[in-house]
Order: C-alpha cells, then sequence, then structure tokens
C-alpha cells in the first residue's frame, strides 16, 4: 500500500498543537521544516479556507464523479482505492486538486477510515485564482495536474 502523511508527531512535539499561536509561529520560524511542512503548516492555519469533517467510512471521492471541493486532510486517515492497489493518505495529502482544477472525474475511490478532519478548497474560486496567475505558475500548476493524473496532454481548463 503507497501511503503518504506529514510527520505530525513531529509537528506536535515542537509544539505545533494549533497553528495560529505564537508558539507554533516561534516553532515554524526556528525549526528546519521540509516544503510539504511549511505547506501544511500554512493551509492548517488559514483562515480563509472553511474545515471539513468526515466520519468513519464517509466517502470523500466516488470514481466517476467530478469534484467541486477539493481537501487537504489536516487529521485523520483516508484510504484511496483505484485499479492497481490502495493507498493510505493521511495529513498533508490533497484530493481532488488536480481532478478539479483539470476538469476530470475521480478514477478512484476514497473513504475515511478514521474520523478526519480537512480544509476545503472550493474549485470553482481556485480556477478563477489559476486563471489569474502569470504563465509561470500556471505552467507549474498545469504540469504538476498533468503528471498527478497521467495526462498527455494539458486540460483544456489549464491551457
Amino acid at each position: 500500500m503507497t501511503s503518504f502523511s506529514i510527520d505530525v508527531k513531529k509537528l506536535n512535539s515542537l509544539g505545533v498543537i494549533d497553528p495560529t499561536s505564537e508558539r507554533a509561529m516561534k516553532a515554524f520560524e526556528q525549526h528546519e521544516f521540509t516544503g510539504a511542512e511549511r505547506l501544511f503548516f500554512k493551509l492548517w492555519g488559514t483562515e480563509e479556507l472553511n474545515m471539513g469533517y468526515f466520519a468513519v467510512g464517509q466517502k470523500l471521492a466516488e470514481r466517476g464523479e467530478q469534484p467541486n471541493t477539493a481537501y487537504v486532510i489536516i487529521s485523520g486517515e483516508v484510504e484511496g482505492k483505484d485499479h492497481s492497489g490502495s493507498y493510505h493518505l493521511g495529513p498533508g495529502s490533497v484530493l481532488g486538486l488536480a481532478e478539479g482544477l483539470s476538469r476530470k472525474v475521480y478514477e478512484w475511490d476514497a473513504f475515511a477510515k478514521t474520523a478526519v478532519t480537512t480544509k476545503v478548497i472550493p474549485l470553482e474560486r481556485a480556477l478563477r485564482e489559476v486563471r489569474g496567475l502569470n504563465a509561470g505558475l500556471k505552467g507549474i500548476c498545469r504540469s504538476t495536474a498533468m503528471r498527478i493524473l497521467n495526462l498527455s496532454s494539458p486540460p483544456e481548463s489549464l491551457s
């Protein structure tokens, strides 16, 4: 089983329990974090995205469905399954963003293995923001979506 998760225990051991606290901000400035940990930290603490909650067994993604929201897992575990196997997704994992920005349907199913807390990314808003990016940043979004979704040509929505 393939898995991805930010080491939240590492963050907690540094006093990062609430990403907006003074102690968390000091830890962020004083310790070396990976790019993924820094991005997770910022997304976790942002007030610009709403929180989402999923009970054990609840679906986050269904094969054949086109997402209208993407999710950043803040806590909990999600299991994803496709034709080639299953995936364990934990904090820091992002579900639905590549599909949503590319206007593609899910090729996999995902459900909560534990209670899951997420940050919710409204995809229409994300698409509007991506369309306003400069060519370089838009190209990064396009190539990342193509790599994640194994696309041979750029999706029209990101052209």
